[in-house]
């Protein structure tokens, strides 16, 4: 039995001294082939890292309208509808400012009590017909409203997972390009061209290019990522805190019918209580 563990040792030691010189001589053909795609390969980094630094930037530029114009309108409907008690009134000025997320949030929910709202801007809604929200009622309004604050926010997040993205993969990104280029350097000197700074400095200078266009692109998107981030959490604070203001203005002013289910039959089911 030892014997026959001894030749198979000796046969897979034959092997890989045969094996050894092929993947060597492979591996040096190889090389040659890679350093040749070097230029290609650097220039190619660095063409993809421009674009996502102009994208990161474009959408810089978008959100930054985006969000001054949702902070107008906000601030303009919170006056309204902090001012006033009628219904009608609050849901026509909610139907003008159509950047103000908080606008929405209110649309939704009169449109889910369904309180008329005539051409006069009056409440048509007397108070004989008008009772208070049973706390189930009320919860049955805040679980109208979330969907419409989801969608408030993905509106208000597009964009921002790209600035993520390259934020967290540009500098890799260059240091590849970086890597590619030195090894293209090396592979000159190799080729028998000489070892001094004047051979190598320019090849590796070149090379380093990649990193610094690869962090060009990726601090300011970490910072405006997070910046509108930042923003964006607080305009959903807001959204949070003006939904509990609805529920506590519609435990008020409600209707003792439920609107019409879309899609099918004119009859009114009542709310539970």
């Amino acid at each position: 039995m030892l014997a026959f563990w001894s030749i198979i040792r000796e046969r897979s030691t034959r092997k890989l001294r045969e094996m050894t010189p092929l993947s060597a001589q492979g591996l040096q053909s190889l090389i040659p082939l890679l350093a040749g795609l070097g230029t290609a390969v650097q220039v190619l980094v660095l063409v993809a890292l421009m674009l996502a630094s102009v994208m990161c930037w474009g959408i810089v530029a978008q959100k930054m309208r985006l969000l001054r114009k949702v902070r107008r309108d906000n601030a303009s409907f919170l006056q309204v509808f902090r001012t006033s008690n009628d219904l009608a009134f609050i849901a026509a000025a909610a139907r003008r400012f159509t950047y103000s997320s908080l606008a929405q949030l209110f649309r939704v929910a009169h449109q889910y009590v369904e309180v008329p709202v005539p051409s006069n801007g009056r409440r048509a809604v007397m108070e004989s017909e008008i009772m208070p929200m049973s706390p189930a009622m009320l919860e049955r309004l805040r679980q109208a409203l979330r969907p419409r604050q989801t969608e408030e926010m993905e509106r208000l997040e597009q964009g921002l997972p790209f600035l993520a993205t390259t934020a967290s993969v540009s500098p890799f990104v260059g240091l590849f390009g970086t890597v590619w280029g030195i090894m293209q350097s090396f592979h000159a000197i190799g080729q028998g061209s000489g070892a001094s700074l004047a051979v190598v400095g320019p090849g590796i200078a070149d090379a380093l290019i990649a990193t610094a266009v690869g962090l060009a692109a990726a601090i300011p998107a970490v910072m405006a990522y997070n910046h509108y981030l930042n923003r964006l959490r607080r305009m959903e604070g807001e959204m949070e805190s003006f939904v509990e203001d609805v529920a506590q203005l519609f435990e008020l002013y409600a209707p003792s019918e439920a609107p019409v289910a879309r899609g099918g039959g004119s009859g009114r089911t009542p709310l539970a209580h």
